[in-house]
């Protein structure tokens, strides 16, 4: 990194009266428009990092308007994991990224992105994932989208689960969210381990969803609510999140953030609870999927509308054999394929064998029937989308027989499901 430019980590260990912990934030909250972190926002930023073993770096520099070196780009990445198929991996997370806009366009992301990711590739890990507020910007990195989420809109009058389908016996109760604390993580690993491409949880996700932080209130939230499924022996095995939106909204509207459980049967109870709480006409909801199966259980499947959708998640792989060697496959095949990567990690063409639900790649001298970029291939790695899908749109490119053949290998018995954001 050229003068006066440096990367530097903000140590996890800085006392925390240093005050460079609200100088590092600051970038995030400038590079989002929001308002300066108060004392109580820095506090809990610092208290979840540290528990995340999260690398804090950061572009310094000094000049005009400075006082003294400066940060002007951060970039927060963690240890995370994620369920690739075959069950749950460790992966890298980055979770914010920001540089300052008179400090753009001279490669400083570029540089804070090798760094992290090349020392995550160096450590072993097969992939990295993000949240994309800016989708055009993480293409050019290799990123794909890998995960959506559909924003649902549900009229409680007409929601009902049809005779024929099972609804999750026990009991459901409408507790403080806080409740949740010491079932938070058993609940959210057994939902992960049951679904192809859900994440892991990072602290922030314990502190906002169990009510224990709302940077709105800067402390404890006093509008989140929860309701717990108890199965038949009372242990809590699911829950939804939820907050009212306020009597001027029309129809009176409760906003779900989030309903969780390792079984369908579990969800389609809580989401029954909650189109029967008293006054509430409509339940919104934004962290459904495209493949989510509660219509289809309804007496009318309308009463439920898709409003709108976005990226969950997109997906860098890292190390492809690490990667393959992780992913679970539904068919067997054997193919060869050419990857573009502009990073050049995983450049060049391979062999992919999978067999028994397991696969392994290496490379390969041959002439590759198919070509692609390493972010078509991770948006088709969980499933999420086909080769074929990718070929109609021009992602995917080759023989026609050839395609089919790869997008068979890479296809899933069910689209991935994911709920985490970060």
């Amino acid at each position: 990194m050229h003068e006066p430019y440096r990367y530097e980590v903000l140590p996890l260990d800085t006392p925390d009266e240093d005050p460079r912990w609200a100088a590092y934030l600051d970038i995030f909250d400038f590079g989002f428009l929001d308002r300066r972190s108060a004392d109580a926002s820095v506090e809990t930023y610092r208290t979840h990092r540290r528990r995340d073993r999260a690398t804090l770096g950061m572009v310094t520099t000094v000049g005009p308007g400075l006082a003294g070196r400066q940060p002007v780009g951060a970039f927060a990445s963690a240890p995370f994991t994620l369920n690739a198929g075959a069950g749950i991996v460790d992966c890298l997370v980055i979770n914010t990224i920001a540089v300052s806009p008179s400090h753009r366009r001279r490669g400083l992301l570029t540089e804070m992105m090798r760094l992290h990711m090349g020392d995550a590739r160096d450590r072993g890990l097969g992939c990295a994932v993000l949240s994309a507020s800016e989708a055009t910007i993480y293409g050019r990195y290799g990123f794909g989208v890998a995960t959506r989420q559909m924003d649902l809109s549900i009229d409680t009058a007409r929601f009902h689960v049809r005779d024929d389908v099972d609804v999750a016996e026990g009991h459901i109760e409408f507790v403080h969210p806080l409740f949740l604390q010491p079932h938070f993580d058993r609940i959210t690993l057994a939902h992960q381990s049951r679904y192809r491409g859900a994440h892991g949880r990072v602290h922030g996700h314990y502190l906002l969803h169990t009510g224990a932080w709302d940077r709105a209130d800067e402390g404890p939230s006093r509008s989140l609510r929860a309701a717990v499924h108890f199965d038949a022996d009372g242990v809590p095995d699911g829950f939804a999140i939820f907050k009212h939106k306020g009597w001027e909204s029309s129809p009176v509207t409760a906003e779900v953030v989030q309903v969780c459980s390792p079984h369908p049967s579990v969800d389609r109870a809580l989401w029954r609870c909650l189109a029967s709480i008293d006054l509430v006409e409509r339940l919104t909801y934004g962290s459904s999927h495209p493949g989510d199966p509660l219509p289809l259980a309804l007496k009318d499947p309308w009463s439920v509308k898709v409003t709108g959708g976005d990226d969950a998640v997109w997906l860098r792989l890292l190390d492809l054999a690490v990667a393959t060697r992780q992913r679970g496959f539904d068919a067997d095949g054997d193919v060869t394929f050419r990857v573009i990567d502009p990073l050049g990690w995983c450049e060049g063409t391979w062999r992919l064998r999978a067999d028994g639900g397991r696969g392994t790649v290496e490379r390969s001298d041959a002439t590759p029937a198919i070509t692609l970029g390493v972010d078509a291939l991770a948006t088709l790695w969980l499933g999420d989308r086909t080769a074929e899908t990718l070929a109609l749109a021009g992602r995917v490119t080759g023989d026609p027989d050839a395609i089919r053949a790869f997008s068979r290998v890479f296809a899933t018995d069910l689209p991935p499901v994911n709920l985490a954001r970060f």
